[in-house]
C-alpha cells in the first residue's frame, strides 16, 4: 500500500513538472514557428530540447529526490531521445501525412511522450545504484 502511495505522489509530482515543462515546451513551439516561421517539425524538435533539460534539472531533485550522476543523466537523455523520437514521428505524421495543423500533433504527443517518460524513468533512470 505504502508503494502505490509513493508511486501515485511520484507520477503527481512527475505531472506538475511535466506541466511546467510542457509549458516551456509550447512556449518554445510559439516562439520557433509563429515568430520565427521554423518548419513545425524543427520548431517541434528544438523546443523538446529546451524542455528535456527543464525537466531534468527539475526531475531530479523534486519529483525523484535523487542526486545528480553522470550515469542517470546518460539514461534520462537516452529516455528523452525515445521521447524525441516519437515527438518528430508523431509530429511528421499528423503534420506531413494526415495534413492536420501542428497544433494536433502537439495535442497528440502531450498524450503519449509523458506517459512513457515516466515509466521509464521510474523503473530505469532514477533507480538508486
Amino acid at each position: 500500500m505504502l508503494l502505490q502511495r509513493d508511486l501515485i505522489i511520484r507520477f503527481l509530482k512527475y505531472s506538475l513538472v511535466g506541466c511546467i515543462s510542457v509549458g516551456v515546451y509550447f512556449l518554445s513551439v510559439f516562439i520557433f514557428i509563429e515568430k520565427y516561421h521554423w518548419d513545425p517539425v524543427i520548431g517541434s524538435a528544438a523546443a523538446f530540447i529546451i524542455m528535456t533539460i527543464v525537466s531534468f534539472l527539475i526531475n531530479i531533485r523534486y519529483t525523484f529526490n535523487s542526486r545528480f550522476t553522470q550515469r542517470k543523466l546518460v539514461r534520462f537523455l537516452l529516455v528523452s531521445l525515445v521521447g524525441f523520437l516519437l515527438n518528430v514521428i508523431l509530429i511528421f505524421f499528423v503534420v506531413h501525412i494526415l495534413s492536420f495543423h501542428y497544433f494536433i500533433g502537439e495535442l497528440v504527443t502531450v498524450l503519449v511522450i509523458p506517459l512513457v517518460n515516466f515509466l521509464l524513468n521510474n523503473y530505469w533512470t532514477f533507480q538508486e545504484e
